[in-house]
């Protein structure tokens, strides 16, 4: 049996499969595990927690192989040496990468691609002759581009600016009044006060459930992080003399709109939720390069969704 775990700012994922017969036997998810988000000692509760619960519903209690694919991993020195020292506490001879490295390889399978990975934050990368080059993700002040934490943040933007009859009226005013039971200007104080990327990032189904039921302004919010999509793909495009294959992964990829917008400028775009990130990071343990097994995998995957508990569904949802 084989583990790969995937941890991110918003949700950790521990996914258990057979490596013989090739099939997923268990799932688990928790909390974040991205030590710029949280304590080393909440990441390695969560990671540990999201093992025990993949273990478990695999019915499994030995792991032969591991790999962790962390968000934060290789941002800076510090960062990595942390990650590095949690991760070799649980078990010694994993593998450790960064979860950009799992969605690449996911998207790719090792060839040369285009990726974009926007959850919580942004980041992307691109892979050319075995190298991986990576775009963005610089921090959430400056980048983290179209993330549900930009997502919101725009939004939010755009509400003040409506609220000041600068632009015309949105829905998102009362939604995001009514999520917080507070006065936009006092809510827009309080989150500045109390600063919270995750809670922000979660925000972003209010945004697209509002452009869904056709407010405007929403509606614009997701087209403007469609385009900052569409410049990262482009930008990365430039690399490379042909066409290659292009994919996108995240929780932002849960939006209909920004998905349909992706798929009708980038024909044969593959597209991926975050929770699936997991399984090319088991791919690339197992050396394993098929699209068919990938993509068998993934269904595979998809069908131990509703063995989740409610909670566990609520995390996984998460925008």
């Amino acid at each position: 049996m084989i583990l790969a775990v995937d941890g991110g700012g918003t949700k950790t994922l521990a996914v258990v499969i057979d490596e013989k017969k090739l099939v997923v036997k268990g799932i688990g998810v928790t909390g974040p595990s991205n030590v710029r988000s949280v304590t080393a000692i909440t990441s390695r509760k969560n990671i540990l927690k999201a093992i025990k619960k993949a273990k478990a519903m695999a019915g499994v209690k030995k792991i032969d192989r591991s790999i962790y694919g962390i968000a934060g991993y290789g941002d800076s020195k510090y960062h990595t040496e942390e990650l590095n020292s949690i991760i070799t506490s649980i078990n010694e001879n994993a593998v450790i990468t960064n979860d950009g490295e799992a969605a690449v390889y996911l998207i790719t399978l090792g060839n040369d691609g285009i990726v974009t990975a926007i959850g919580t934050g942004s980041v992307g990368a691109y892979i050319k002759e075995g190298k991986i080059n990576r775009i963005g993700g610089w921090s959430y002040l400056t980048d983290d581009i179209a993330s549900g934490y930009w997502i919101t943040r725009k939004a939010l933007e755009f509400c003040e600016k409506s609220y000041d009859r600068l632009i015309g009226d949105t829905v998102l005013i009362n939604e995001f009044e009514d999520y917080f039971k507070l006065p936009l200007r006092d809510l827009v104080s309080n989150l500045e006060d109390h600063f919270d990327k995750r809670l922000m990032a979660s925000l972003a189904i209010i945004v697209n459930d509002a452009a869904n039921n056709g407010d405007l302004i929403a509606k614009e919010v997701l087209r403007l992080a469609y385009e900052e999509i569409k410049m990262m793909i482009d930008g990365m495009r430039k690399n490379f003399d042909n066409d290659v294959i292009t994919g996108s992964v995240g929780g932002v990829m849960q939006s209909e709109i920004i998905r349909n917008y992706l798929m009708e400028k980038f024909k044969g775009i593959k597209i991926f939720y975050g929770y699936h990130v997991a399984v090319g990071n088991a791919m690339k343990l197992l050396n394993i390069n098929d699209f068919n097994t990938r993509d068998k995998l993934i269904n595979e995957f998809n069908g131990k969704i509703s063995e989740l508990s409610r909670d566990e569904r609520d995390i996984l949802f998460i925008k």
